[in-house]
């Protein structure tokens, strides 16, 4: 029989906005510039606190996956539910992708349930919710290839070298939705070393017309970004909402 993730857990996820929510989900790799042959692992992270905190549960985690340029999926050895080990064959940029098991989850006068707003009469509103994570390798000195997409409904492509950065350079991403860029959309973000733990994220600005902004990390360390998204739910009967978040994960050195 599955676990059921607490709908505790579930209402931090979903029903708070994103600033003040408390589940976060991304994924780090120990080395970004790795050499050919070179054992590489990930780790998927979930929780309160970046860049270290709880296991999410095996049956809400998705695929984990590691594409080539060309967009091929490579053999990973899994460690643990959240640690995973890849060797790159050659040179090039690898992209490494997860996702949390997309599910319902409706808010009514008692509490939380994991499930639509059918049959549920006193439902106040219903999410249906997609969490996806990505982070980049680049093995050999890679000018391009940053930019590749997951294949989520919501990504955040970095549009230069992420793996290569140093304190104060910038980096321009771009978030889009449904393979197009998503313009006015709110990017956060978060250090490892973040000082304020009532305020657990700051927000870099609003994507321009083509969905981009600049990143400038002030600091070495790793680095979150976040992007969140609503869309109407196509039955609303069922639910009122689809709610779309992303990450992306660098370190600066």
């Amino acid at each position: 029989m599955k676990r059921k993730w607490p709908v505790f857990a579930l209402a931090l996820v979903l029903a708070l906005p994103l600033s003040a929510r408390a589940h976060l989900f991304w994924l780090l790799t120990d080395k970004g510039a790795p050499q050919v042959n070179e054992a590489v692992q990930v780790e998927v992270g979930f929780g309160h606190k970046f860049p270290k905190d709880e296991e999410i549960k095996d049956e809400r985690l998705g695929a984990v996956k590691v594409l080539r340029l060309d967009g091929r999926e490579l053999a990973m050895k899994k460690i643990s539910t959240t640690r995973y080990e890849f060797v790159p064959p050659a040179a090039g940029v690898y992209l490494f992708s997860a996702r949390v098991v997309p599910g319902f989850v409706t808010r009514t006068p008692q509490g939380m349930k994991i499930q639509t707003k059918k049959g549920v009469p006193d439902a106040n509103l219903c999410f249906h919710f997609d969490m996806a994570a990505k982070t980049l390798i680049s093995v050999g000195d890679q000018k391009q290839g940053f930019d590749q997409s997951a294949g989520s409904l919501l990504d955040i492509l970095p549009l230069k070298n992420p793996t290569s950065l140093k304190p104060g350079e910038s980096l321009p991403v771009k978030v889009i939705f449904q393979g197009k860029p998503l313009a006015g959309v709110e990017v956060k973000f978060i250090h490892e070393n973040w000082p304020d733990p009532l305020k657990p994220f700051a927000t870099l600005g609003k994507t321009d017309t083509q969905g981009e902004i600049q990143v400038k990390p002030d600091k070495p360390g790793k680095w979150l970004l976040i992007a969140s998204h609503k869309t109407p739910y196509a039955s609303p009967e069922e639910c009122d909402e689809n709610m779309y978040s992303a990450s992306l994960t660098f370190t600066v050195r």
